[in-house]
């Protein structure tokens, strides 16, 4: 009993401490904590199986793969490409020679004259030509290279197969031409490789006239400089062109479409039209060509007036003749008061070099009408660089033992008249006979050594001393020619 009460009050004593009040606990909230701790309790990580080491094939194989590999992909790639090249071929075949653009075969209307005139054609509408396309064109179509052609303005262009004595003559004269359409016209008859025997070239006097006025805005610059930079070794601004931007339209699925409708639309049809559907009128002469009513483009190359201008009376050509003596300089001698010593050693140069490919040279000067060439003599101070040329190609004629024929003097001529004129500057066919033996009888003048002296007769320079004053005009005193 005593140890038991002493229990009580030592408990007493103590004081123990009173337990915590309850705490309300959510159900939800708790199953929320469970469930939540479940999930974010870590599982035991799994460990990855040792991947399996694959035995590396042999270098021998894999060398064998490979080439198999490149093979078969090779295979299907040159089959695309066997299939493709035809198609691309003909593509370019049909575009190239259809060429409805005249991107490489020339305009259309001039390869239509070009074509008539090498099936024998004479070809209408003269007055309507590019000249200068017809020139490019025939050099670049004709098979085989003429035995002759001839060069010069229009002067020249009466020169026919019958008066030059060849069936195988070819006329490359266009209206207007300066030196660069006379030395680029023979230029494309090499370029090519269609090198004619004989070159018959009407000489102007502007072609030793070094001037702007002496350039016609027709010719081809470019050709020339072409010509002269590649060919006689003169220095000029010429560039060569790319031709990489040209030749991709052959390849443009476009211009192969524009070709294939243009060809379908001019199959079998006797007149032709252009890309626009216009209609070109260039057709074969029907009929007598002697007895046309427009200027015609005969298939030797030379112009056939029309019947009622060839026929013309004389005293309607002495009047024409006497307009253009008022106006003479205004045809590319404006200010031609001198020889140019550049023209005249292109002109020598150019004489080498036809002679170096083969080719036979003969000069010729065309007679100006007899009114006109004594109206220039009575004021001679005004033309000097006209009266100069003559005795200048004269002298180096003589001295390379170059053909010359005919003379800028119609005093010269034995038996020319007034009726052998068209007008003032272009000289008949019935005058050019009186004059031009034609080219056999040349070539076997060379052959025999009988050459005409170019020497032995002198244009007139003044109307008071027709004669003696020919020295004023003597190369030795302004510009040597070269031997």
């Amino acid at each position: 009993m005593a140890e038991q009460h002493v229990y009580r009050a030592g408990a007493k004593r103590a004081n123990p401490a009173r337990p915590a009040s309850p705490v309300r606990v959510s159900r939800s909230t708790a199953g929320a904590s469970g469930t939540e701790a479940r999930r974010t309790a870590p599982y035991p990580a799994r460990r990855a199986p040792a991947p399996r080491r694959k035995k590396k094939p042999s270098l021998i194989r894999r060398f064998f793969v490979g080439v198999v590999r490149r093979l078969y992909f090779g295979s299907k790639t040159l089959i695309r490409f066997v299939l493709l090249v035809p198609i691309v071929v003909f593509m370019v075949y049909f575009s190239y020679n259809v060429d409805c653009s005249g991107l490489f075969q020339g305009a259309l209307a001039p390869r239509r004259i070009v074509d008539l005139m090498l099936e024998g054609y004479d070809v209408t509408n003269y007055d309507q030509m590019d000249e200068r396309e017809v020139v490019q064109l025939y050099a670049q179509d004709v098979p085989e290279a003429p035995e002759v052609i001839g060069i010069g303005s229009s002067r020249v262009l009466q020169f026919t197969s019958e008066l030059v004595g060849s069936d195988h003559f070819f006329n490359m004269g266009v209206t207007g031409a300066d030196v660069r359409d006379c030395m680029t016209s023979y230029y494309k008859m090499v370029t090519y490789g269609k090198t004619p025997k004989v070159l018959l070239w009407s000489v102007d006097p502007w072609v030793f006239y070094g001037d702007e006025a002496a350039f016609d805005d027709r010719a081809d610059a470019e050709l020339y400089d072409e010509f002269l930079t590649n060919v006689l070794g003169v220095e000029t601004d010429y560039e060569a062109p790319d031709p990489v931007e040209l030749w991709k339209a052959l390849a443009e699925p476009a211009y192969f479409q524009g070709n294939v409708d243009y060809y379908f639309k001019n199959r079998g049809q006797s007149t032709i039209t252009d890309d626009d559907g216009n209609s070109i009128d260039f057709n074969p002469v029907q009929g007598d060509p002697m007895h046309q009513t427009s200027n015609i483009k005969r298939s030797d190359g030379s112009v056939l007036y029309f019947e009622e201008f060839r026929d013309r009376p004389v005293e309607q050509i002495l009047a024409d003749a006497a307009t253009a003596s008022t106006t003479f300089n205004s045809v590319h001698m404006e200010g031609f008061d001198a020889l140019s010593d550049t023209q005249c050693e292109a002109f020598d140069a150019f004489i080498r070099y036809a002679r170096s490919q083969g080719t036979t040279v003969i000069l010729v000067l065309s007679p100006w009408h007899p009114y006109l060439y004594n109206y220039l003599l009575t004021e001679p101070d005004l033309h000097k660089g006209f009266f100069q040329v003559e005795a200048w190609v004269r002298q180096y004629c003589a001295q390379n033992d170059v053909p010359l024929y005919g003379s800028y003097d119609p005093s010269l001529i034995d038996g020319i008249e007034e009726i052998d004129f068209f007008d003032g500057l272009h000289c008949k066919g019935s005058g050019i006979a009186k004059f031009f033996p034609g080219v056999p009888t040349v070539l076997q003048q060379i052959q025999n050594g009988n050459l005409p002296d170019p020497l032995a007769v002198t244009a007139r320079v003044t109307a008071e001393t027709p004669e003696t004053d020919a020295a004023a005009a003597d190369p030795s005193a302004e510009s040597q020619p070269a031997t």
